[in-house]
Protein backbone atom coordinates (compact mmCIF):
# COMPACT_ATOMS: atom_id res chain seq x y z
CA UNK A 1 0.00 0.00 0.00
CA UNK A 2 1.11 3.36 -0.90
CA UNK A 3 1.68 6.27 1.57
CA UNK A 4 -1.00 8.38 0.52
CA UNK A 5 -3.32 5.43 1.02
CA UNK A 6 -2.00 4.87 4.49
CA UNK A 7 -2.58 8.17 5.17
CA UNK A 8 -5.97 8.26 4.06
CA UNK A 9 -6.95 5.51 6.11
CA UNK A 10 -5.40 6.76 9.28
CA UNK A 11 -7.81 9.54 9.18
CA UNK A 12 -10.90 7.62 8.06
CA UNK A 13 -12.27 4.75 10.48
CA UNK A 14 -11.38 1.34 9.36
CA UNK A 15 -14.55 -0.16 9.95
CA UNK A 16 -13.92 -3.95 8.29
CA UNK A 17 -10.69 -4.62 6.54
CA UNK A 18 -10.22 -8.91 5.41
CA UNK A 19 -9.03 -10.92 2.75
CA UNK A 20 -11.20 -11.10 -0.42
CA UNK A 21 -11.25 -11.89 -3.84
CA UNK A 22 -12.11 -9.77 -6.49
CA UNK A 23 -14.00 -10.97 -9.85
CA UNK A 24 -12.80 -10.03 -13.05
CA UNK A 25 -14.22 -10.91 -16.34
CA UNK A 26 -15.64 -13.68 -16.56
CA UNK A 27 -13.88 -16.64 -13.84
CA UNK A 28 -10.78 -14.61 -13.80
CA UNK A 29 -10.18 -13.59 -9.96
CA UNK A 30 -7.68 -11.24 -8.30
CA UNK A 31 -6.62 -11.99 -4.50
CA UNK A 32 -6.36 -9.09 -2.09
CA UNK A 33 -7.47 -7.08 0.52
CA UNK A 34 -11.10 -5.83 1.03
CA UNK A 35 -11.80 -2.78 2.90
CA UNK A 36 -14.60 -0.40 4.41
CA UNK A 37 -13.28 2.67 5.45
CA UNK A 38 -16.04 5.73 7.18
CA UNK A 39 -16.32 7.19 3.61
CA UNK A 40 -15.03 4.40 0.85
CA UNK A 41 -14.55 0.60 -0.16
CA UNK A 42 -11.17 -0.20 -1.70
CA UNK A 43 -9.58 -3.03 -2.89
CA UNK A 44 -6.22 -4.11 -3.21
CA UNK A 45 -4.34 -6.96 -4.93
CA UNK A 46 -2.15 -8.74 -3.77
CA UNK A 47 1.70 -7.29 -4.23
CA UNK A 48 0.36 -3.79 -5.47
CA UNK A 49 0.55 -0.38 -4.47
CA UNK A 50 -2.31 1.29 -5.85
CA UNK A 51 -6.21 0.21 -5.68
CA UNK A 52 -8.27 -1.79 -8.07
CA UNK A 53 -10.80 -0.56 -6.54
CA UNK A 54 -12.19 2.84 -4.91
CA UNK A 55 -15.55 3.68 -4.26
CA UNK A 56 -16.35 6.50 -2.50
CA UNK A 57 -19.72 5.05 -0.02
CA UNK A 58 -21.58 7.76 -1.49
CA UNK A 59 -21.90 6.88 -4.57
CA UNK A 60 -23.44 3.00 -4.10
CA UNK A 61 -26.62 2.38 -5.32
CA UNK A 62 -27.04 -1.49 -4.35
CA UNK A 63 -25.21 -3.83 -2.69
CA UNK A 64 -26.59 -7.80 -3.24
CA UNK A 65 -25.36 -11.66 -2.09
CA UNK A 66 -24.90 -13.46 -5.40
CA UNK A 67 -24.12 -17.10 -6.20
CA UNK A 68 -21.96 -18.22 -9.24
CA UNK A 69 -21.49 -22.10 -9.58
CA UNK A 70 -20.30 -23.04 -6.30
CA UNK A 71 -19.21 -19.44 -4.75
CA UNK A 72 -22.29 -18.50 -2.42
CA UNK A 73 -20.13 -15.58 -1.07
CA UNK A 74 -20.27 -13.19 -3.70
CA UNK A 75 -21.00 -9.49 -2.61
CA UNK A 76 -21.61 -7.13 -5.98
CA UNK A 77 -21.76 -3.70 -5.05
CA UNK A 78 -23.45 -1.02 -8.03
CA UNK A 79 -21.72 2.40 -7.92
CA UNK A 80 -22.54 5.78 -10.10
CA UNK A 81 -25.76 3.82 -11.19
CA UNK A 82 -24.51 1.30 -13.69
CA UNK A 83 -20.99 -0.03 -12.51
CA UNK A 84 -20.62 -3.19 -10.50
CA UNK A 85 -17.56 -4.71 -8.97
CA UNK A 86 -18.00 -8.03 -7.35
CA UNK A 87 -15.79 -9.68 -4.33
CA UNK A 88 -15.96 -13.04 -2.71
CA UNK A 89 -15.77 -12.59 1.30
CA UNK A 90 -15.68 -14.79 3.83
CA UNK A 91 -19.23 -13.20 5.26
CA UNK A 92 -21.48 -11.27 2.68
CA UNK A 93 -23.79 -10.16 5.47
CA UNK A 94 -21.35 -8.69 7.40
CA UNK A 95 -20.60 -6.83 5.14
CA UNK A 96 -23.29 -5.76 3.15
CA UNK A 97 -23.87 -4.78 7.18
CA UNK A 98 -20.85 -3.03 7.53
CA UNK A 99 -21.25 -0.89 4.41
CA UNK A 100 -24.79 0.23 4.87
CA UNK A 101 -23.79 1.26 8.19
CA UNK A 102 -21.25 3.18 7.46
CA UNK A 103 -23.48 4.72 4.48
CA UNK A 104 -26.12 5.77 6.77
CA UNK A 105 -23.61 7.27 9.37
CA UNK A 106 -22.85 10.71 9.32
CA UNK A 107 -18.89 11.49 9.13
CA UNK A 108 -18.83 14.89 9.97
CA UNK A 109 -15.56 16.61 10.81
CA UNK A 110 -15.20 20.52 12.37
CA UNK A 111 -13.47 22.81 10.01
CA UNK A 112 -13.93 25.36 12.46
CA UNK A 113 -14.65 25.67 16.40
CA UNK A 114 -16.46 28.73 17.97
CA UNK A 115 -15.78 30.04 20.51
CA UNK A 116 -17.98 31.82 23.12
CA UNK A 117 -18.56 35.91 22.84
CA UNK A 118 -17.79 36.35 26.55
Amino acid sequence: MNKYLEQLLEREVIARNEPASMLVEGSKRCNGRLIVSSRRLIFICNGNEEPEVDIDLDTVNSIAHESEFVDHNILAITYLQYQVVRFTVIDCDMWEKTIEEQRMTAHIEPKFSIHSLN
